[in-house]
């Protein structure tokens, strides 16, 4: 700081602040002394990429100056700040570095009287004078511990109890008349069998199977709409839906493994996106993966969506034909979309406003966002979530989005609505259908094509590039991912038509499980020499770009078909584990929450971490099982409640008479 500066010529007007920067020296050497102890110093590997020095949070809390010991200048509390200073992309060696907003961050302590603007402008006075120095701070966050609930979260608070009390009443009411008079009835009507047989056995001369006393001893209770709606959200039977391994006749029982995999998969990734700005190595642990080749499958596991894009168009299809053929071509289209509608938004909306609402209050640290990792704009755009069209949100416009990981929602809501333009047809005629399902598949992929073409872009988010341009005009929009749903949809009508019924030659089938696998290896890594300083044409990527996921829907695919078809061998058996079934049900769940429980452990870490493979994994496996824990209570909550509110409606699922 240039010596003729004072305090006050670059702060911004707060008086309070003025004073406790102009008459810092006035201070307790106990207080400055713990001050500067709780600021950020460089460390000792900062060359190396350590580019986040917390400083100590908690004794920034700590202080307190009062009147006895500074008598010069009124009291006050330590306040921590967060500030962020962007890294030119020219000093980063590494195109996904470069391609990316690194910030060195570093915290500061500072009096609660200092506003995060005074902070910003005192810290870029002083950055300013530094010779040759051309890197300045973009932002700072200051850290409110006490925060008070608002008045939305106060609301949600509310909500929350509501259901939960009717959980309860729900859970008892099914407990006390529908479940302990059904298991006592069954006790004793197993007892007095026990009992009739042992005493009279030499004179009764009926069936030896046949109960002597049967199991309804009393009348069964059947309660009335109001008693279904409370069963609905009862915990007992809900429960014991979501954890039974039961499955429906004719299921494809692959899918269930499928998709806990693909789950599984997305986790681990995310692990890796979300979790790295906690490494004290970021920078060299990244540029390290990145020259790993078995790093492929993590770099690539972007397509594990496309596997779930798959998964929906191949279930529609295969289920919707079913149904059609069942009711000679006829659907309650009403119900068609509705029963999706409902399946899906209750508890999309429901964790969108928990999240929104109590995400900013239930933790804190250093990285702890006040404001939530998304809730401003969450508060504004919340309606495009609803809407199932905040892919069309771009992220270069607004610079957030409203649970950016959703985008995969409202991709496939799409792809939903507008399947019947393809399934009434394909069901009516094959050849119309397939010709159709074509047109589709040629528009996905020139439209992909000529947009990637057009934007210069890289083959994979992971490549560098303009990271703005991949996300915003590719990687979210429908017309650029539809091509695994409509594989998935043609698989799912060559299977209704075959009725899972192909005998393959053994020869034939080896061949394709080669093939198949080794398509699946080409383009989970066969971007390796791309991501390490042999970058394909812009052709070529273009190229990639238009097929790559479409290719892997195929594979994924072929493993369903030939499960399916008695042509899987040890995978279908794998694939089929009844363990899988329930984990299947929470997947839904588990996609919507697993970011959050990775932001709320990321942001209230006081330390960085060091990172390894054995770190990732340490944090990875408490994430999953955190993620389907937090599903399964969410399930229970908001999901299966409403899918039994759907049935007391409109009196699905009941025997006629």
């Amino acid at each position: 700081m240039d010596a003729a500066a004072k305090p006050t010529d670059f702060l911004g007007g707060d008086i309070t602040c003025d004073r406790y920067s102009s008459q810092f020296l006035l201070i307790s050497l106990k207080v400055i002394s713990h001050v500067i102890d709780a600021a950020a110093k460089p460390p000792a590997d900062f060359l190396d990429g350590d580019i986040t020095w917390l400083g100590d949070y908690e004794e920034c809390l700590a202080i307190h100056s009062n009147l006895t010991e500074d008598t010069a200048i009124a009291p006050f509390d330590g306040e921590y700040c967060l500030v962020g200073i962007p890294i030119p992309a020219k000093v980063i060696p590494n195109p996904l570095a470069a391609a990316s907003q690194y910030l060195v961050r570093l915290g500061v302590c500072v009096p609660d009287g200092c506003s995060e603007n005074d902070t910003l402008i005192l810290l870029n006075t002083v950055l300013s004078k530094i010779p040759n120095n051309t890197m300045l701070a973009a932002s700072v966050q200051c850290q409110d511990p006490d925060r008070k609930f608002d008045t939305r979260a106060t609301v949600v608070i509310v909500i929350v109890s509501l259901f939960m009390t009717v959980m309860v009443i729900g859970t008892v009411y099914d407990v006390l008349y529908l479940q302990w008079p059904k298991s006592k009835a069954q006790t004793m009507a197993g007892l007095l069998n026990g009992e009739v047989t042992e005493i009279y056995h030499h004179k009764i001369t009926a069936e030896e199977d046949t109960p002597l006393i049967g199991d309804k001893t009393t009348q069964e209770y059947k309660p009335g709409t109001f008693g279904k709606i409370l069963l609905s959200f009862s915990v007992y039977t809900n429960g014991a839906k979501i954890l039974s391994t039961n499955q429906s006749a004719g299921s494809l029982t692959s899918v269930n493994g499928i998709r806990f995999i693909s789950m599984s998969w997305v986790i681990l990734g995310h692990t890796y996106a979300f979790l790295s700005p906690l490494a004290d190595n970021q920078l060299p642990f990244t540029i390290l993966m990145f020259k790993r080749w078995t790093f492929g499958a993590i770099l690539n596991a972007l397509v594990s969506v496309d596997t779930f894009f798959t998964l929906s168009g191949l279930l529609l299809t295969y289920l919707i034909m079913k149904e059609m053929k069942k009711k000679d071509g006829k659907i309650n289209w009403f119900m068609f979309y509705f029963h999706r509608f409902w399946r899906l938004t209750p508890p999309y909306m429901l964790v969108l406003m928990v999240y929104v609402s109590l995400f900013p209050y239930i933790g804190s640290g250093p990285l702890w966002k006040k404001d939530g990792m998304e809730v401003n704009y969450c508060k504004d755009a919340w309606y495009y979530n609803f809407l199932y069209v905040n892919n069309f949100v771009n992220l270069k416009d607004t610079g957030s989005q409203c649970m950016a990981w959703t985008w995969y929602l409202a991709n496939d809501m799409q792809f939903f609505v507008i399947s019947p333009l393809i399934i009434l047809p394909l069901f009516f005629s094959k050849a119309i259908g397939g010709i159709v399902m074509f047109v589709f598949l040629l528009g996905s992929w020139i439209a992909t094509g000529v947009i990637s073409k057009t934007y210069n872009m890289k083959p994979s988010l992971v490549a560098g590039g303009d990271f703005f341009s991949y996300f915003d005009y590719y990687y979210i929009k429908p017309y650029c991912r539809i091509g695994p749903y409509l594989v998935g949809m043609f698989t799912g009508y060559v299977l209704y038509k075959t009725n899972c019924k192909c005998r393959i030659n053994r020869y034939i089938n080896l061949f394709v499980w080669i093939v198949a696998a080794g398509l699946a290896i080409i383009i989970l890594y066969g971007l390796y020499d791309e991501i390490n300083g042999h970058p394909m044409s812009v052709d070529v990527a273009a190229l990639y770009n238009t097929v790559h996921r479409t290719l892997w829907g195929a594979c994924v695919c072929w493993v369903i078909f030939a499960c399916a078809t008695g042509n899987g061998g040890y995978v279908n058996t794998i694939l089929s584990w009844k363990a899988f079934v329930p984990l299947s049900r929470l997947t839904y769940c588990a996609y919507l929450i697993h970011p959050i429980i990775m932001y709320y452990f990321s942001n209230v870490q006081k330390r960085l971490l060091h990172f390894s493979d054995l770190t990732v994994m340490y944090l990875f496996l408490p994430n999953m099982c955190l993620s389907y824990a937090a599903a399964f209570i969410a399930s229970l909550a908001f999901e299966s409640p409403m899918m039994g509110l759907e049935k007391v409606i409109f009196r699905r699922g009941e025997k006629k008479d």
